[in-house]
């Protein structure tokens, strides 16, 4: 990457989404994936309210835009929502993928598929849906 774009090198600042309704959004990614909202980072204008969430210097923009659709692709397994080009989802890696599915299982996550490995690319992973049906994956790194 070019310094004289980042300033530095790229540092992940935040994901964003567009969900139904805000506040059970950001309920569903505190019980679920543990983030938090962050009281100061809220934002709420005549056509949309927004809220970031944090967990452990990862930050998820929430954005409520009134009037706006689901997507024809939610609910969709993870092959049919990336045969539309674009954003298909995000994934955060965890040290231990059985662990995560395990925990996942009992808070009653939807999951969106089985868990994959994709030993070209170094990884296992599992994708669940969040409240919209939009995809959120989970990658173990393989060893070398």
């Amino acid at each position: 990457m070019s310094p004289d774009v980042f300033g530095g090198p790229p540092r992940h600042h935040h994901a964003a989404l567009s969900v139904s309704n805000l506040d059970a959004a950001a309920g569903w990614y505190g019980e679920m994936l543990g983030f938090q909202a962050q009281a100061a980072r809220r934002l709420e204008l005549p056509h949309l309210r927004a809220a970031l969430l944090q967990r452990d210097g990862f930050r998820l923009e929430l954005i409520e835009l009134y009037g706006s659709e689901a997507s024809p692709l939610a609910w969709q397994e993870p092959d049919a929502q990336m045969k539309t080009r674009g954003y298909a989802h995000y994934a955060f890696q965890v040290a231990d993928l059985d662990a995560t599915i395990a925990a996942l299982q009992a808070k009653g996550a939807r999951f969106a598929c089985e868990p994959g490995h994709l030993p070209a690319l170094g990884i296992r992973y599992v994708h669940i849906f969040d409240l919209d049906g939009n995809l959120v994956e989970f990658a173990q790194e393989l060893g070398a």
